[in-house]
């Protein structure tokens, strides 16, 4: 199958791992320790979401993959994980739309990404001051 048209239009290249300005207004109207705590959940919840998707992509649940897929993606948006977030997005709408090959692909590539990704979260998770 080829790319959905609407996807190809989603450069992931230009999204910025975190997005700074999405986190600065958290910290701005929640306070930094409560941006921290959500920085703490999401980083402890996302290994088991990320072997989730992982299981769900070997079994070839796509439905499955799909929910998971948009759990772990709508999360990375809250705390501010804006590639990761758009990865997630991509995969989700190839699969909703029925283009299992270019869901699966993105999948993989967003597993592939994830992991440097909570990493940048946590450098800027450490890095708030109360």
């Amino acid at each position: 199958m080829t790319a959905h048209p609407e996807a190809e239009s989603w450069p992931l290249e230009d999204t910025p791992t975190l997005d700074r300005g999405v986190l600065t207004a958290h910290v701005n109207d929640l306070g930094a320790d409560l941006v921290r705590q959500i920085a703490e959940k999401y980083l402890d919840d996302a290994p088991s979401s990320v072997a989730a998707v992982r299981a769900a992509l070997e079994a070839q649940d796509l439905p499955l993959l799909q929910k998971l897929i948009h759990r772990l993606g709508g999360g990375a948006q809250t705390v501010g994980l804006a590639a990761l977030s758009a990865q997630a997005r991509k995969a989700e709408h190839a699969l909703r739309q029925g283009h299992n090959d270019e869901g699966i692909r993105e999948a993989t590539r967003m597993l592939a990404r994830v992991g440097s990704d909570l990493a940048v979260l946590d450098e800027f998770r450490a890095g708030l001051k109360d």
